[in-house]
């Protein structure tokens, strides 16, 4: 169950981000009261999320040093991993998600079903299933599919493709080395859904495009593994 203050910690973290604003711009952005505002940047428990500072008023923005630790309670990091991500958080994290969580001019995102922890880190481990993906097939300036379409009909197809697909997405982890990747991906099922997806989708295309290739698909389905269940 995911408690009020939480709720209202997610919608104050997200108007601020990569600002730093005084109290009646947070109240402006994030429909929340001075009193609710004061309340959360001077809890203990949510004083990971925020810094202050006083000049002529004060101001607030956002700490995401929790970001890597959050990360490193799920997986096991050695000091240049864990170097590797706080970069990559400080430097990517909330630029990334003022772009990709923006909804009709609003950055927001639903803390009635996750805590702001928790869409996070899946926003991380989701792009990171994305990226493996294309580290995986891509070839040059194409998409290798071979493997892929080889394994869903049993037969040795040799296939590549241009791929549409937002890779300006995927700059978020793109100084993150295959193997750290890898390790992010697997965090949460968000990454191999990501990962699948891709496949699915690849596969979906192919087959209606091609009746030879849905037959085939169709006939290796009924006697192996099916290609598109998860790990």
């Amino acid at each position: 169950m995911i408690n009020e203050d939480e709720k209202k910690l997610g919608a104050l973290f997200l108007c601020i981000l990569n600002s730093k604003i005084s109290i009646k711009e947070c109240i402006k952005r994030s429909k929340l009261d001075a009193e609710e505002i004061s309340k959360i940047i001077s809890s203990p428990q949510f004083q990971k999320y925020f810094k202050t500072e006083s000049k002529d008023e004060l101001l607030i923005s956002c700490k995401t040093n929790w970001i890597s630790k959050e990360i490193a309670r799920t997986i096991t990091l050695n000091n240049s991993e864990m170097e590797i991500i706080e970069k990559t958080i400080k430097e990517k994290f909330l630029i990334h998600i003022a772009k990709y969580w923006e909804e009709n001019g609003e950055i927001k995102r639903d803390f009635e079903i996750r805590r702001l922890s928790e869409w996070v880190i899946s926003e991380f481990v989701f792009v990171s299933g994305f990226a493996m993906w294309f580290r995986e097939k891509e070839n040059e300036d194409k998409t290798d599919l071979s493997e892929l379409l080889s394994k869903a009909t049993g037969n040795n197809i040799q296939a590549s493709a241009n791929i549409e697909f937002d890779k300006d997405r995927l700059q978020l982890v793109n100084g993150i080395p295959s193997q750290l990747l890898r390790k992010i991906m697997n965090i949460n099922p968000a990454g191999k859904i990501a990962y699948r997806s891709l496949d699915m989708a690849i596969m979906k295309a192919m087959s209606e495009g091609n009746s030879d290739i849905a037959k085939s698909m169709k006939k290796e389905t009924n006697k192996t593994k099916p290609w598109w269940k998860p790990w």
